[in-house]
């Protein structure tokens, strides 16, 4: 199946365009000619084999890393071809949670919340506190929470302050890279009904990368498919069950009974 964007009846603001995305590194390949649009709204999930570029492109498409050629458009700007001051403007436009949570380590949970919030000085500390605060709430934390250490909270912990954080400047796009890696079950099904529900209260545009079927299932409303350094299929997640691609095939199959009921 080839690259193809979503198709709809009524047209969508394209907040993500991949455009002819080429990736290497050395004599490795990683993305040819990757073609993919995400539009206002959606919640996709990119999936694919271990090692197959996903996180690469998460890189790209939050700055992190360029692509040997094609273009990354965020909001219909050029997010590779901008003055730093520009590309820092337009990345507050989206928030990041990492697999790992990847907070500082030696900073207090409210000082992990209120980082990007210092990093802009526009506001003092009265109204950061007020709007770090409002993000724990947000997330389904404790006030008394904000003192603790990262090393002092749980996994799932980890996970709520690491999406506070990426919520702190009220971003319009959320990208989550295995956003539930290292929960167990009831603490992963937790977190995916936390951003299913702010996805729908704040308006959120949403991609990630998982391997957990589960979380595919129960988070995602479209997916794009990673394979032979391009995208091999996107598509509505029932619609999976239609494609004749064999690694398609083999991929979903343990959940293909669970898709055909969608």
């Amino acid at each position: 199946m080839p690259d193809r964007p979503k198709k709809n009846c009524v047209e969508q603001e394209v907040i993500c365009d991949l455009q002819n995305i080429c990736t290497e590194f050395g004599d490795n390949i990683v993305h040819h000619n990757l073609n993919l649009k995400v539009s206002r709204g959606d919640i996709i999930a990119l999936v694919g084999r271990s090692g197959c570029g996903k996180t690469t492109l998460l890189r790209h498409i939050i700055g992190l890393t360029k692509p040997i050629s094609g273009k990354v458009l965020l909001f219909g700007e050029n997010m590779h071809a901008m003055e730093r001051v520009a590309q820092r403007r337009l990345m507050q436009r989206f928030g990041v949670l990492f697999q790992q949570g990847a907070l500082f380590s030696a900073l207090s949970v409210f000082d992990n919340i209120a980082f990007p919030l210092r990093e802009l000085k526009q506001f003092d500390e009265s109204v950061i506190h007020q709007l770090v605060m409002h993000k724990l709430a947000l997330v389904e934390l404790e006030p008394r929470d904000a003192k603790l250490l990262p090393a002092e909270i749980s996994g799932g912990m980890v996970k709520r302050v690491g999406l506070a954080r990426a919520l702190a400047l009220e971003p319009e796009l959320l990208v989550l890279d295995e956003p539930t890696a290292g929960l167990d079950p009831d603490r992963s099904h937790n977190f995916i009904d936390l951003v299913t529900q702010l996805k729908k209260s704040l308006g959120l545009t949403v991609i990630f990368v998982t391997h957990d079927m589960d979380t595919l299932v129960s988070l995602a409303e479209r997916v794009a498919v990673l394979e032979d350094k391009h995208i091999i299929a996107d598509c509505a997640l029932h619609e999976l069950i239609n494609s004749s691609h064999p690694f398609v095939i083999n991929f979903f199959q343990s959940i293909r009974s669970r898709l055909e009921g969608l």
